[in-house]
């Protein structure tokens, strides 16, 4: 038995609802797969990811209490089949369903629908944070995914740049509800070439256009409540290289505000002037030394039954970006294609958007985690998001 770090404490004090913390990621496949063969592949490379063998031991109600216990995998029971008619809402009910902590907290599931095949991986996020799971169903599928640049010192969750924050909070508004059981995802995908060159001829980066876009997009939608969004701010995490025998990526987090656009600011500038402000965020949150402190603090508002209360009333944050990097190169499982990857990520408290990207063969796909009093304006929430993607990768002033 291991026991858990802080870190997974304050990970685990967090899965207080209304949905379990689960990361996920859905393949579209362009051909139905083996499920014997897939069993196989995966029994062959378990080994060589033994964060999947260990399996979370609750010893009362608090969260450091917890430890971890290596235990054997049967194939079976984490790799099986599943019928489908809609995968993608399948993927939801199945997350929001939850997992059994009695074995391992990951699953790979196939999907099958009338005239399509998808894999679900997912897990619980105290067992593995969004870049690793990407690293992690990569090795069992036996395709190379690259891993993320070091960036954070010590092991954080995304959800301790909330109290760590020195930015102005979220402007009000009544997208920060608390959120009830149930979402939706809404996906929107665009060519990354373009937006990748926008990025850099603005000395910026992709994951600096997305923000600006999603901030286009919930200022949208706000707009459409009748609400102005001076300061949208989001939540951004940074992800390390696995330095555990685990294989537990170092996580780390910044917030950062997404300016308004100033009359006649370009595109191009407001891109450049973002930019400066996530390096600058960047910088203070790898030299930050409060992380232990904060995930104990995190892991005692668990124990104490006021971590959601307490999350469900924040206004430091309106949402979470999540960025992650795929394969350049098309994936395939056994000779067959992916045709997309979905990213699925876990929301908080009041945070009723949550958005997840992932880069895979030249395109990104952006997700959108949707509570459901966001749902009657998911339409607007996509367009939004798909027009400021497009204007910004064709912006060249």
């Amino acid at each position: 038995m291991q026991r858990f770090t802080i870190g997974d404490a304050a990970e685990l004090a967090g899965d207080v609802g209304p949905d379990p913390r689960l990361i996920g990621v859905l393949a579209e496949l362009d051909a139905p797969i083996d499920l014997d063969r897939l069993r196989t592949r995966v029994a062959e490379r378990i080994g060589e990811q033994p964060i999947l063998s260990r399996r979370f031991v609750r010893q009362g109600k608090a969260a450091w209490s917890a430890s971890w216990e290596q235990v054997g995998i049967d194939v079976v029971d984490h790799v099986f089949a599943v019928g489908a008619d809609d995968p993608v809402a399948a993927a939801v009910e199945i997350m929001v369903a939850g997992l059994p902590e009695t074995i391992p907290m990951w699953r790979l599931l196939v999907l099958r629908s009338p005239g399509a095949t998808h894999l679900l991986f997912v897990a619980h996020h105290v067992l593995l944070d969004g870049a690793t799971a990407v690293a992690v169903v990569g090795s069992l599928l036996g395709a190379g995914v690259p891993a993320e640049r070091p960036a954070a010192k010590r092991r954080w969750t995304a959800i301790l740049s909330l109290l760590a924050a020195t930015t102005r909070g979220s402007s009000a508004t009544s997208l920060l509800t608390p959120l009830t059981s149930g979402f939706r995802l809404a996906s929107v995908e665009v060519d990354l070439g373009p937006v990748h060159r926008a990025a850099r001829r603005a000395g910026a980066t992709v994951n600096d256009v997305l923000l600006v876009a999603i901030a286009d997009a919930v200022r949208a939608v706000a707009a459409r409540r009748g609400e102005r969004l001076r300061r949208v701010v989001a939540s951004v995490p940074m992800t390390g290289l696995p330095t555990d025998p685990g294989g537990r990526n170092q996580v780390g987090a910044f917030l950062i505000s997404i300016p308004e656009r100033r009359p006649q600011q370009t595109d191009r500038e407001l891109l450049g002037r973002l930019a400066v402000r996530t390096r600058r965020r960047k910088l203070l949150a790898r030299g930050s030394s409060g992380s232990f402190a904060l995930s104990a603090v995190l892991a005692g508002l668990g124990r104490l039954g006021w971590y959601r209360p307490m999350f469900e009333r924040q206004r430091a944050i309106t949402t979470l970006v999540t960025n992650l990097r795929g394969p350049v190169e098309p994936l395939t499982v056994h000779g067959v294609g992916v045709r997309s990857l979905t990213p699925i990520s876990p929301a908080l408290g009041n945070v009723t958007m949550v958005f997840a990207a992932v880069s895979h063969a030249g395109r990104l796909r952006v997700t959108a985690r949707l509570d459901r009093s966001v749902w009657g304006e998911q339409d607007v929430l996509t367009d939004a998001l798909r027009a400021a993607l497009t204007r910004l990768a064709a912006s060249r002033v």
